[in-house]
């Protein structure tokens, strides 16, 4: 058995269901005559900022008739061999964002889900569902979560970072602490959190700050800092059970982030207002004069090494061909991964997705039982509630 746990799809009903209200307001596509995406427009679509994404659709994959139509699909993955597939949004051309007027949002979001709630019915052996929800209306989010729970759906799509009005840039996800209930029952429902790492309709934390004179070299990326959030900010100590999947961002980042992050892990926080502190040399300082938060706030929260975390709560989808693809699974096991094509982006990754089940079978530095976990075992686990859904509605 082979799952795919990154895949995206654009179904041509996606916005079929959001009912009369919303009807005036909700994307719309035109189509050529093949069959295939050329342009998306979004009378409900929020103001932009100078400065921000989202990039124009369609985007990426949008030549392959697979992106829309599942049986051309399903066709596809017959042809890779792989037998389940887990369905992310084409994310780029639903325009959907944390920035909509939250009631359309939480139609939009309705709408993708019934529109994948009839194609997991059809084929309930080959798809698992990922629901999408509003997160700019919490009480939304989670009474759509408890919904998408109950009629199947094995985990919810999350922006890997949120986004605000105020500014053209976006704040991680731990910072929010508003969104904690929603955390709760998603623990509650044993619902795992995807995170899709690339920007796909919401604004940026700071990459456009260093994509002048090569700086994005040296700067974490926005879905790294999002990440680290979940950790920093103690929302996986307050939710112990609760598991994300941080997708398209392959593995080799993950060592020395995690080695950064225990080294600095207890190390003493010392206010430069303090007349003590100018003789220490060996801690994070945190300096009066250029202050932006209390010293309480600037403390991360997390009680335990950050490397706890990523070997318990946080896992990630692969790339085949990535030389530290073994080394990443030696340090934090192999039940943290998880496979993925990327079908049917065109970006690196993606482009290895009809050789991707190869290159994995061919490595020769992962054992069979670490592929096995890899190939379905984690996704299996990780998509099975401990509990059945409740009937559904």
């Amino acid at each position: 058995m082979i799952i795919d746990a990154d895949t995206h799809f654009l179904p041509p009903d996606v916005y079929d269901y959001v009912g009369a209200e919303f009807e005036a307001l909700r994307p719309r596509f035109t189509w050529d005559a093949s069959g295939l995406l050329t342009d998306v427009s979004f009378p409900g679509e929020p103001p932009r900022v100078p400065g921000a994404t989202p990039l124009p659709p369609p985007g990426t994959g949008s030549r392959y008739r697979g992106t829309y139509y599942i049986e051309e699909r399903l066709a596809d993955y017959d042809r890779l061999g792989i037998e389940k597939q887990f369905l992310f949004p084409q994310l780029t051309s639903t325009m959907f964002s944390y920035l909509v007027e939250p009631r359309l949002a939480t139609a939009m979001a309705h709408s993708w889900n019934l529109s994948i709630l009839n194609l997991i019915r059809r084929y309930p052996d080959r798809l698992i569902g990922g629901a999408l929800v509003a997160l700019q209306d919490v009480d939304g989010a989670i009474a759509e979560m408890e919904w998408a729970c109950a009629n199947g759906f094995r985990a919810v799509i999350l922006d890997k970072v949120f986004p605000v009005r105020e500014h053209c840039f976006s704040d991680p996800l731990g910072n929010h602490r508003e969104l904690w209930p929603f955390f709760r029952r998603a623990e509650a429902l044993h619902m795992p959190l995807f995170l899709h790492n690339i920007q796909h309709g919401h604004r940026i934390t700071n990459l456009l700050n260093y994509q002048y004179n090569g700086l994005d070299a040296l700067a974490p990326q926005e879905g790294q800092m999002s990440l680290v959030s979940l950790v920093t900010s103690g929302l996986l100590d307050d939710f112990p059970a609760l598991n994300f999947v941080f997708t398209e961002a392959g593995v080799s980042f993950i060592k020395p982030l995690v080695a950064h992050l225990d080294s600095v892990f207890n190390n003493e926080v010392v206010d430069y207002e303090s007349e003590d502190a100018a003789p220490r040399f060996n801690y994070r300082k945190l300096e009066g004069g250029k202050r932006i938060v209390s010293a309480e706030d600037y403390k991360a929260k997390n009680k335990r090494a950050p490397s706890h975390y990523f070997k318990t709560n946080l896992h990630f989808t692969i790339e085949t061909e990535e030389p530290e693809l073994a080394e990443a699974v030696g340090l934090f096991g192999a039940s943290q991964f998880l496979f993925a094509t990327d079908y049917p982006h065109d970006d690196p990754g993606g482009r290895m997705k009809y050789k991707d089940v190869q290159l994995f079978s061919a490595n020769p530095h992962i054992p069979d039982a670490d592929k096995a976990l890899i190939w379905s075992g984690n996704a299996e686990r990780i998509l099975t509630p401990d509990q059945p859904p409740r009937q559904a509605a």
